[in-house]
């Protein structure tokens, strides 16, 4: 098959749609990863044929440091109306004379183009809090404690929001198309029968999710190679260290929070690696207790930490759970509360500490809760055990080949 992958966002929302694009590869599949430009480079040192997708989106998110509050809402949604008005004028040519499209994220565009060619969809979510329900609150909704009632609310407040910032555009595309108007914009995204990519045993997909969906697992990139030679001494040199990186979120004062966590450390006796990430963290003499690495393969690393600290993405909540290592969220934004909810409920890490109220006393409370909880390890372990005898990616393609046409 002639297979069209596409997601928008951030490296966690290409990585396992390289993941996959590769084991459809080797399946004997013809694939295209579209996803924005600037990851060219890293994707085709796979051998994975790339085409580049809207805007640069992390040039984007580095100029919005408060993406996690609510100021950074309305310039986010005009940028992804933009975008969205690109991905129909962009898409038609890449997906025409396709087999099969895979969208993922932020590709409000790529149902309706596939549509309009007559070219089969299907959507690939990372979380199952992407699929409307009364067990769990829309994306937009921070507090996963909320009754069944309000949970139904939050989806019917989002799905007004997004009548007015994106559903409009899609329909006006649909209309210049000869398509028929779509009358919820989530539901079209989502589509017939949605894969969901993520591992049950850390969230299952509630019961009373009405679409159609199957539940495959998280897709993990293989990773080869070696840590650097720096890092390889500072890990050699004392105590296994904890891991502090908050991935593709960005920060308004990247010094200040490169202290925070250095010093929550330190007041929780622990070493520490600072991944830069997006927020650039890591701007401080690091010292004797402190390493701070650029790109960091995590599936490499994280075996070798005694815990790790992150903003709760979707793949660095995995591959934490796939290294059996206790885990503390400080989730940002959207499906990073979804996370550090499961992993709190599941006991594989203490209670999540929330961006906007970090400080260095909470961080370092939950790291001496982390350590020092036995029953955090034992879960942790646990899990693990059930995660490394997973294959999801050779369940995923199994899924893909078995699709209708």
């Amino acid at each position: 098959m002639r297979i069209i992958l596409a997601t928008y966002g951030s490296h966690g929302d290409v990585r396992p749609l390289l993941a996959l694009a590769l084991a459809l590869k080797a399946a004997g599949h013809h694939v295209l990863l579209c996803a924005p430009p600037e990851h060219a480079d890293w994707v085709k040192t796979y051998g994975c044929s790339f085409r580049g997708l809207g805007s640069n989106f992390k040039a984007f998110i580095e100029n919005s440091p408060g993406a996690h509050t609510l100021k950074a809402i309305p310039s986010f949604v005009r940028f992804l109306r933009r975008e969205f008005e690109s991905q129909f004028t962009q898409l038609p040519a890449v997906i025409k004379g396709a087999d099969l499209v895979l969208g993922a994220s932020l590709t409000l565009g790529v149902p309706t183009v596939s549509e309009s060619l007559g070219v089969p969809y299907h959507f690939i979510c990372f979380c199952p809090q992407l699929l409307p329900s009364s067990q769990h609150p829309s994306l937009l909704i921070r507090s996963h404690s909320l009754s069944p009632w309000l949970n139904r609310l939050s989806w019917w407040l989002t799905d007004r929001i997004n009548h007015f910032n994106f559903r409009v555009i899609i329909n006006r595309k649909r209309c210049r198309l000869g398509l028929k108007p779509i009358r919820d914009g989530w539901r079209h995204l989502l589509g017939n029968h949605v894969i969901v990519a993520s591992d049950h045993v850390l969230g299952s997909v509630p019961t009373d999710v009405e679409m159609g969906y199957t539940q495959i697992g998280y897709l993990h990139l293989h990773q080869t190679g070696e840590l650097s030679a720096d890092l390889e001494g500072f890990l050699a040199s004392g105590p296994l260290p904890i891991y502090v990186g908050f991935g593709s979120m960005p920060d308004g004062d990247p010094v200040a929070t490169t202290r925070m966590v250095v010093e929550a450390a330190r007041a929780a006796g622990q070493r520490i690696v600072v991944s830069c990430g997006w927020a650039r963290l890591g701007q401080i003499e690091a010292g004797e207790d402190c390493h701070v690495a650029a790109n960091v393969p995590h599936m490499i690393l994280f075996p070798r930490v005694a815990a790790v600290v992150h903003h709760g993405g979707s793949g660095t909540t995995a591959a934490a759970a796939r290294a059996g290592i206790p885990q503390v969220i400080v989730p940002h934004v959207l499906d990073q509360y979804y996370w550090a909810s499961q992993i709190y409920r599941l006991g594989l890490g203490p209670k999540p500490v929330w961006r906007s109220r970090l400080t260095i006393e909470r961080l370092s409370v939950a790291l001496r809760e982390c350590l020092s909880n036995q029953t955090i390890h034992q879960h942790a372990c646990q899990v693990a055990g059930i995660l490394q005898g997973q294959d999801s990616l050779r369940e995923a393609v199994r899924l893909i080949e078995s699709l209708e046409t």
